[in-house]
């Protein structure tokens, strides 16, 4: 079952997500469309913090910050795409693949959304 790794994230990780997960019975396309449905809920919260820092920091702050993220986001597509593509792993890829998209996007939120109450 493709789950959140760290206790933090995996404390916040939707019941809608489990549930979906229960549903799928093991079907990777089905367990796929869940684990896509709870990225693009961890993605909009990403969103929402790094705007919240973003808008809050101001001078070299601001550019740290930004060079933070596109090292972030370099780093996330990149090992995504990797384990994807990882003839080894057959139609597990995409599963292993997605279950370090999912957890890498929730742990960069935790982190985000940590500093983005910390400037207020």
């Amino acid at each position: 079952m493709l789950v959140l790794g760290t206790s933090a994230v995996r404390a916040q990780q939707s019941a809608e997500f489990d549930a979906c997960m229960a549903k799928a019975e093991g079907v990777s396309t089905k367990m796929l469309d869940c684990g896509k449905a709870e990225i693009g809920k961890w993605d909009t919260r990403l969103n929402t913090a790094y705007q919240a820092v973003l808008a809050s920091s101001k001078g070299e702050a601001h550019a740290q910050l930004l060079g933070e993220q596109r090292a972030w986001l370099k780093h996330h597509l990149s090992e995504t795409h990797r384990l994807a593509a990882d003839p080894n792993n057959g139609s597990v890829a995409f599963l292993d693949s997605q279950a370090f998209e999912l957890k890498d996007i929730a742990d960069r939120t935790l982190v985000l959304e940590k500093r983005a109450q910390g400037s207020r």
